[in-house]
């Protein structure tokens, strides 16, 4: 094996223990009130509500699409700090491996292109 298929392996076995301990630290072990409606928080926001019928009903919704939209970043907020680092490794080795071959003098004396310029747009 190559100093480079070794490291690649270990960057793969970082990446996958990566993923594994922060997606049981950030989705798994978690208490599921804290991100409902039901969380302590928004009641106590709703019990602030007053006025008429109406007006209540307009208050509470507007709670509960402020702590949707508070939800959705949170749970986006947890996906990219999964995925992120395994991403970025990926592309760094994906993009520091690749070596850029010349066309051999055999490929030049008979016209062959490299593979990206073979490629038609159909």
């Amino acid at each position: 094996m190559t100093t480079r298929s070794v490291l690649k392996w270990i960057a793969s076995v970082a990446s996958v223990i990566w993923i594994g301990a922060t997606l049981y630290q950030e989705f798994l072990d978690i208490d599921p009130t804290e991100f409902g409606f039901r969380s302590a928080e928004v009641e106590a926001r709703m019990k602030s509500c007053g006025g008429s019928f109406q007006q209540r009903y307009e208050c509470k919704e507007e709670i509960i699409i402020a702590k949707g939209h508070e939800s959705f970043l949170v749970w986006v907020e947890k996906a990219t700090f999964i995925l992120a680092p395994p991403v970025i490794l990926a592309l760094l080795f994906n993009r520091n491996g690749r070596e850029k071959f010349p066309l051999s003098e055999h490929d030049k004396v008979i016209g062959r292109t490299s593979s990206i310029s073979k490629r038609r747009v159909r």
